[in-house]
């Protein structure tokens, strides 16, 4: 009997075997909700911890709405199904590299099957605070095989519009601890035991997050912002991209038809009684 080896893959006619797993995926090529005819759209945003891209989706988001438009959020990690789990590895530091990269690809599956999907079909603008490039970056820094990792997502398709906010490292850090007094453990990248400074950590495992992105962003067509300017400056670019690629007009709200008008309740006639 053939044993596979530990970490073993192969792949022939697109199909993608793991064997230490005992399972199969058959890829897909990879198209654009777009390109797969739904009438919704999504965008995504990437970048590293603290270069800013949650506030610029938030700002797009509230933009969007403010224009009647139908538009729907979410982000990385957030499914009730994994959430507990998650945050009690975590805080017992309990998670392996590959644990971690299992768990968020089952928060992203539940999430793309049940929110997704069915609003995309629904005709929604749906934001994606990170999306599968997330994975495709910090699993493999963790030191997940390339191939495993995009072969756990191969069932998603890509966005219509990823932007990519690069931001320097300094300035990341800078943001983050603005916000609170210290850096959290994984977002260091403290559980791969880079330096035994917290700080420098952060810089060595973001640093090489941010190349990982580099990589992706022509593979994927990233549009990449400036990071380091002004929120608004970022917005502005980031409205104008979306206007000039999205038409927007497609995707308003069916306007609700005017209430009846009720019939004014009848005056009841007061009767007078006769004087005795």
């Amino acid at each position: 009997m053939l044993r596979p080896r530990t970490g073993a893959l192969r792949c022939a006619q697109k199909t993608v075997v793991f064997l230490e797993a005992g399972f199969s995926l058959q890829m897909l090529s990879m198209k654009t909700f777009a390109e797969l005819n739904f009438p919704g759209r999504l965008i995504a945003v990437e970048g590293l911890d603290g270069s800013g891209k949650s506030t610029q989706i938030y700002l797009l988001k509230r933009w969007l709405e403010l224009q009647n438009l139908k538009v729907y959020f979410s982000e990385w990690n957030s499914s009730e199904l994994v959430k507990a789990a998650t945050s009690k590895g975590k805080k017992r530091e309990l998670l392996t590299p590959t644990t971690f990269s299992l768990i968020h690809a089952t928060d992203f599956a539940d999430r793309y099957e049940r929110h997704l999907v069915p609003l995309l079909r629904a005709g929604y603008i749906v934001l994606c605070d990170r999306y599968i490039f997330t994975a495709f970056g910090r699993d493999v820094v963790r030191g997940c095989p390339p191939e495993w990792v995009r072969g756990l997502y191969s069932f998603a398709a890509l966005p219509d519009l990823t932007f990519f906010f690069k931001s320097d490292l300094e300035v990341s850090l800078k943001r983050i601890l603005d916000g609170r007094p210290q850096l959290k453990y994984f977002e260091a990248g403290m559980d791969l035991r880079l330096s035994t400074d917290p700080y420098e950590s952060f810089r060595i495992f973001q640093g090489r997050i941010l190349e990982q992105y580099l990589a992706m962003s022509t593979e994927f067509n990233f549009l990449v912002v400036d990071a380091n300017q002004l929120i608004e400056k970022q917005q502005a670019v980031v409205r104008e991209l979306v206007s000039s690629r999205l038409h927007l007009a497609s995707f308003h709200r069916a306007e609700r038809p005017p209430s009846p008008a009720l019939p004014e309740p009848r005056k009841k006639t007061k009767v007078e009684e006769p004087v005795p």
